[in-house]
């Protein structure tokens, strides 16, 4: 088996079978499984799901695996397709998003191309519930095999896009990795380790993935669950920073967005004391400030939430995109 793709489902009754038919409409021969993971969905998205896969042919059910268990958030439904995927490769796919016709002539083209291959990046376009399609995400400045060096891991991880289903990964990069079950925005935790597991990447810039703008998303919201993990984040970054000083950019980067999210939903004097407890910290650790490339974490770092603020005026005056 060549790829593992792994699709957590909950709560997607509107969106299940578009994504289904997406993986559906393009799978090959061979060397590719589906693993539908129903992670305890209290709706009916499962069973349309099932009734799908029932009215397609007995060689695309063949290639699916349905595994049924009580709800464990996102992270736990990852780990379990981690658990029964049997592909040398393993890639994720949102239940809400779809896989644009090409993505898996792309990517198998691409690791018959490499055998040795530990990580592909592609490009994805976000949509919305009307069909229309935004650009995501700025190409990086690379192209096709590369084998990971200072320079290339500094650029990625001051770009701090970490989504999973962003890109496709070598079974043995999750090793001693799994998401952190019980948080939000588990890519955040998981993703930049497993860039420091590889030695070697491809970048496609082909958009593979439709990744859809859902309100309803969990983490569309800044709930107080969702700042606390995105602080709990930070903290995880700190953990390693000694021993892995590149997480240097996507540390601040993730401390921003935890004090601009508790600024939108908490109000001034919250985030101040949220930063007053995390700032400390980051001092402690004696970042080295040549690392932060983005301009904005660079502010941020100095001028902490008072940054936010003006940021936030700016937005709303229509003075910054």
């Amino acid at each position: 088996m060549q790829l593992s793709l792994i699709i957590p489902i909950y709560k997607v009754e509107s969106y299940i079978e578009a994504c289904i038919q997406s993986v559906c409409m393009q799978l090959p021969q061979d060397g590719v499984e589906i693993i539908l993971i129903n992670d305890g969905t209290p709706d009916q998205s499962m069973y349309l799901a099932r009734e799908y896969l029932q009215r397609q042919s007995a060689f695309v059910q063949q290639q699916f695996k349905c595994i049924d268990q009580q709800n464990m958030g996102l992270s736990g439904a990852r780990n379990t397709g981690l658990a029964h995927a049997t592909g040398q490769y393993v890639a994720f796919l949102d239940a809400d998003d779809v896989l644009k016709a090409d993505y898996f002539q792309e990517i198998l083209s691409i690791l018959n191309a490499h055998p040795m291959l530990d990580l592909i990046q592609f490009q994805a376009e976000r949509i919305d519930d009307q069909g229309k399609h935004y650009a995501f995400l700025s190409a990086v400045p690379y192209t096709g095999y590369q084998q990971l060096t200072n320079d290339m891991y500094l650029n990625l991880f001051n770009r701090s896009a970490w989504f999973s289903w962003l890109r496709v990964y070598h079974r043995d990069l999750f090793k001693d990795i799994q998401f952190p079950v019980g948080r939000n925005y588990e890519d955040a935790y998981t993703t930049p380790f497993l860039f420091l597991n590889a030695k070697n990447i491809y970048f496609s810039h082909t958009v593979l993935l439709q990744y859809r703008i859902n309100a309803q998303g969990i983490t569309a919201t800044k709930s107080t669950k969702n700042i606390d993990d995105l602080g709990q984040c930070a903290l995880h970054y700190l953990a390693y920073l000694k021993q892995y000083p590149v997480l240097t950019p996507t540390l601040i980067s993730i401390s921003q967005s935890y004090i601009y999210d508790s600024l939108s939903a908490e109000g001034y004097d919250y985030a101040c004391l949220r930063w007053s407890k995390l700032k400390p910290c980051i001092e402690q650790a004696q970042i080295d400030h040549r690392l932060l490339h983005n301009r904005g974490n660079r502010l941020f770092l100095r001028f902490g939430v008072y940054f936010l603020v003006v940021d936030r005026i700016l937005r709303l005056w229509g003075l910054k995109s």
